[in-house]
């Protein structure tokens, strides 16, 4: 009986990701941006919702890093890598940067806010699906026949949640089973909202098999992508990282892919001893310039380490919501680097 229902979850994940990554590749986010109504999903839980919100607060610092190595990994798949390029909206490091601070001030308004009819929340909801159905459409007709996909959604939702459930302890973040749970209610209901459909959704209604689908994305789309990158990932990675350098000074290039890399275990990206599959071997670190080797070291310690403490943990995140004050009201290093026209970004005008 045992063995016949883990060959029974085995036939299911089997099932999801062969269906990700045939139909799912085919089938649009959305056929039209007046195509569907937004709402509630039938299963929303206020209670877990309000508390993965509670959970992003008190590991916001975690929480950031782990969504900055989820952006850099999506940059990988060359369907999402090519849509990206057609838009042209985060190529240079100005660019990167008022698309990227608008997606954090997106993120950051269902992280804060009510999920309510006509609240912030729901309007940048509303705005984030309307502009994936028009940039889906406008590609269909330039890119011959390219789509944002179903499975583009779903990586995409990786990016911002997969290294928070996989990748928890390697990144501090603090855990407790409820919370987790809660957070993957959170983006079941945030994929949901911006048109994944339920067979696609990475997040389901267990912990478990939300794991499982992870994984395999991991595995199967993810790691591949990673080890054999498209020459445009290393000039828009950089953008990325150059232009988000405004929000958090200590972002670096090859630390944040090694980071990516070593959270989603491609081979090659290993840093403390108990890591090398054998003795002597090479690690890709030591052919890094010694900033970029600082930076790396720095993150590891603060992740692996000091975000273990409360005390640590409490001025990391309180450093992340001065960061998010200062992007809005006085974004004195974009200025400095782009000038006042474009440091200013604001969403929901």
């Amino acid at each position: 009986m045992v063995a016949e229902k883990e060959l029974s979850k085995n036939d299911e994940q089997s099932n999801f990701l062969h269906s990700l990554l045939t139909d799912g590749a085919i089938t649009p986010v959305d056929s039209d941006v007046d195509s569907y109504e937004l709402e509630l999903p039938p299963w929303y839980d206020d209670g877990k919702f309000k508390r993965a919100q509670s959970y992003f607060k008190r590991n916001f610092f975690a929480m950031f890093v782990a969504k900055m190595c989820g952006l850099l990994v999506i940059l990988a798949v060359p369907s999402i890598l090519d849509v990206l390029i057609y838009t042209n909206q985060s190529s240079t490091a100005v660019t990167a940067y008022r698309r990227y601070v608008a997606t954090i001030m997106h993120v950051l308004n269902w992280y804060y806010e009510d999920l309510v009819p006509n609240s912030a929340s729901w309007k940048s909801i509303a705005y984030v699906r309307r502009m994936h159905a028009s940039t889906s459409k406008r590609s269909h007709s330039k890119l011959s026949g390219r789509i944002i996909s179903q499975k583009d959604m779903a990586v995409t939702q990786f990016g911002f949640v997969g290294y928070i459930v996989l990748g928890y302890k390697n990144l501090g973040i603090v855990y407790q089973t409820e919370d987790m749970e809660a957070m993957i209610h959170f983006w079941r209901v945030i994929g949901y909202m911006i048109g994944i459909q339920d067979r696609y959704n990475l997040c389901t209604d267990r912990l478990s098999t939300t794991e499982q689908r992870m994984t395999q994305v991991q595995e199967q789309i993810l790691r591949p992508a990673l080890v054999s990158r498209k020459e445009n990932f290393e000039k828009m990675g950089n953008a990325l990282v150059n232009g988000l350098w405004c929000f958090n000074p200590f972002l670096d290039y090859d630390a944040f892919v090694f980071l990516t890399s070593r959270l989603t275990d491609v081979p090659g990206y290993h840093y403390w001893a108990e890591e090398h599959p054998s003795p002597g071997c090479e690690t890709v670190y030591v052919k890094f310039t010694r900033y970029s080797r600082f930076i790396l070291y720095f993150l590891l310690l603060v992740h692996e380490t000091l975000l273990r403490f409360i005390v640590f943990r409490w001025y990391f995140n309180s450093q992340m919501v001065l960061s998010r004050f200062l992007i809005t009201y006085f974004p004195f290093l974009a200025i400095f680097k782009f000038g006042v026209r474009d440091a200013y970004v604001r969403i929901l005008k």
